[in-house]
């Protein structure tokens, strides 16, 4: 499989990358003497409608509408629980406190940009390059940033965290981001809360109330000209572009002593990164101890990478700078294409993406120890990917 960037400019249906046409009356044009959007748009921050409450042992569902205003570019969530008179012994799931929200879905009419659990929002947040590697906020000291309170004090069972769904992949140019100013189709948000006996193994005495606060990420929409009467761009030079964050559950059981073929159900888009999640016995520290031994990854009958576990998390290692532990993250892989500039995940000009249209299957085949076990298995495949319509050259200069 040929990098689409051998040919810049067009490139063949087999090297997977997109047939580009110029679009002329999008592009700056500095000899024309037009300011480019980066330049012209500011960015922009707005609390949106929050959402209060106590914890319960059923799901509760929330749904908000996103006013339109600007271009979405991310939108970030703020969850505290407050727990008071507490006397049991709070534990807490491996997955909490991200597993706060049983599903995070960013939506309009025409179909879903996220659709993730807590959890793996989670890990997108920390393996995504939109964020400096290392800053993860469980390692903050902030309590208005991160706070996890268990024992048997009598705020057992607190926690506070912050999540983050980005829409755009960064800040250079904003890539991905969206229009949101149509008032008669706005994006809607669904972030359920989770059941309180998906949180907690040992639960607080008292349940904790909920203030979940949500902000706006947003660029405005430059005007024509600016105070000096110069032209300004009014869309982003790759406007249309579309950013994708999603997970399957492979109907395919990780088995203990055998080579379980995983195929991948999201191609025909542009591959930034996938992240997966094994559990064995239900339990990310389970399959910890007993992780892959060779995970080979095809693409078509073109064989990618083949590696062991340890292989990758080295490879892991020096892209985030930090290890399973830091990252909370026992059980977990990621296999990411987003540092063509240096080696550092997020330094990323598109050079190292996969591009997937016209492939028929792409698949991790994985070879698992005996110890791996056989109950309640399973592999959680996280695909962060772009549609890029053909008359986009992601490669051209903003």
């Amino acid at each position: 499989m040929r990098n689409p960037i051998e040919t810049h400019w067009r490139m063949s249906p087999d090297a997977g990358g997109p047939t580009v046409v110029q679009n002329e009356g999008n592009r700056p044009s500095s000899a024309a003497g037009v300011i480019p959007f980066r330049r012209a748009t500011t960015p922009r921050t707005a609390l949106v409608q929050p959402t209060t409450g106590t914890m319960s042992t059923a799901q509760q569902p929330t749904q908000i509408t996103i006013e339109g205003t600007g271009y979405m570019i991310a939108l970030g969530l703020d969850v505290t629980v407050t727990t008071a008179g507490n006397a049991a012994a709070t534990a807490y799931n491996e997955d909490a406190p991200w597993n706060f929200f049983s599903s995070i879905v960013l939506s309009d009419v025409s179909g879903e940009l996220t659709n993730l659990d807590g959890f793996m929002q989670y890990l997108f947040n920390v393996y995504g390059g939109y964020f400096a590697p290392g800053t993860l906020l469980r390692a903050s000291t902030d309590t208005t940033l991160y706070n996890l309170v268990s024992g048997a004090g009598a705020t057992g069972g607190s926690f506070r965290f912050h999540i983050s769904i980005p829409v755009a992949i960064n800040d250079r140019n904003f890539l991905g981001l969206v229009g949101n100013q149509d008032r008669a189709v706005k994006y809607q948000l669904r972030d359920d809360i989770n059941a309180s006996t998906a949180i907690y193994s040992v639960a607080p005495t008292n349940a904790g109330t909920i203030n979940l606060q949500r902000t706006y990420y947003s660029v405005t929409v430059p005007g024509a000209q600016n105070a000096q009467g110069i032209p300004q761009q009014i869309r982003p030079p790759k406007f249309g572009v579309q950013h994708f964050q999603t997970q399957m559950v492979s109907p395919s059981a990780p088995a203990g002593g055998s080579t379980v073929n995983h195929f991948l159900a999201r191609l025909g888009n542009t591959i930034r990164f996938l992240i997966l999640v094994f559990r064995s016995n239900g339990s990310r520290a389970t399959a910890e101890t007993n992780m892959p031994t060779r995970i080979q990854f095809l693409i078509g009958d073109t064989n990618i990478f083949t590696e062991s576990s340890a292989e990758r998390r080295w490879i892991m290692y020096n892209r985030y700078g930090f290890d399973t532990t830091a990252a909370a993250a026992q059980g977990v892989l990621v296999y990411d294409f987003l540092k063509d500039v240096i080696n550092q995940a997020g330094a990323e000009l598109g050079l190292d993406w996969l591009w997937s249209n016209g492939v028929v299957n792409a698949q991790f085949q994985v070879t698992y120890p005996t110890g791996f076990g056989s109950t309640n298995n399973s592999l959680v495949i996280g695909t962060d990917d772009l549609i890029v319509p053909d008359d986009i050259d992601v490669y051209a200069a903003d």
